[in-house]
């Protein structure tokens, strides 16, 4: 099962019915698990991740721009179940085609040879971090959409550190390369000739949601308030939505790439651990 299902119905489940580890006493007592070296369980996953759940909330507010023909990177999960019966087409682009629905073989910031004009809609999440020429993955990101097209994409402001790269399969090894503010992806999205009508952009997270994500603590263990509280000193997660102008014209960034990655073997990614499988690899 793809880590994308169900993603609405957990989101609205934690909205409408809370959970016994948000009781009060409960939390006092997790939150002694605070005071330690290495994430919850070695990093396995319980339950929907506080990134997560502020990004099923971002698509939840959005979910009718994901329409017509629509691009997401890696899989189509996520277009289909917030599409549905809005999708004429539900296209993935990665560097591999290692599966049927990845129909544009690509890497997004070296996308010259993918048409422009193409799309409805491009669902771009968790891919920012460990793309190194950001800026033009943004404008390829913009330049394959029709006039009109959204772009919903995610920045999220700390994770951990995938210090050996991690190999998911998709054609090439990650690196982590970038953790965002909010001031640096305004700037991005105003260089790419966006004006503040174009897009907007909405921080999530808060001190204890940045804390809760990096020691693997889900969702569910949290409030609403604590959850939804918004605090612009500590974000977790930046959301982007941009809509293409229908006389959009900007200038193709001069392409960067990285002069250095750790020369040792990347580590391969676990279902059960996700992204702290780098560190936590048997």
């Amino acid at each position: 099962m793809s880590k994308n299902d169900n993603l609405v119905a957990r989101y609205r489940t934690i909205r409408q019915q809370g959970n016994w580890r948000s009781w009060p006493l409960i939390r006092q007592l997790r939150a002694m698990q605070f005071r330690r070296l290495t994430p919850l369980d070695g990093g396995k996953k319980h339950g929907l991740s506080v990134i997560r759940y502020y990004w099923a909330a971002f698509l939840d507010k959005h979910q009718a721009d994901i329409r017509g023909h629509a691009l997401e990177v890696g899989e189509t999960t996520t277009i289909r179940q917030y599409g549905g019966a809005a999708l004429t087409q539900a296209d993935a682009i990665d560097l591999a085609a290692h599966s049927p629905e990845v129909r544009v073989v690509a890497d997004l910031s070296r996308a010259d040879h993918v048409p422009g004009d193409l799309y409805d809609c491009f669902v771009n999440q968790f891919t920012t971090c460990v793309i190194y020429d950001i800026e033009a993955a943004l404008y390829h990101a913009l330049r394959i959409l029709k006039p009109g097209g959204v772009l919903l994409i995610n920045f999220w402001c700390v994770d951990f550190y995938l210090h050996r790269g991690l190999d998911m399969g998709t054609g090439a090894p990650l690196y982590m390369y970038h953790w965002f503010t909010p001031i640096q992806v305004e700037n991005m999205f105003r260089r790419l000739g966006l004006t503040a009508g174009d897009y907007q952009a909405e921080i999530y997270g808060n001190l204890l949601t940045r804390m809760a994500f990096l020691l693997n603590l889900p969702a569910r263990e949290f409030t609403s308030y604590e959850l939804n509280h918004v605090d612009p000193g500590h974000p977790l997660l930046i959301c982007v939505r941009a809509v293409k102008p229908v006389q959009w014209s900007a200038e193709k960034p001069v392409y960067r790439d990285p002069l250095w990655t750790p020369e040792i073997r990347p580590a391969e990614a676990r279902p059960d651990t996700g992204h702290y499988g780098d560190e936590y690899q048997k």
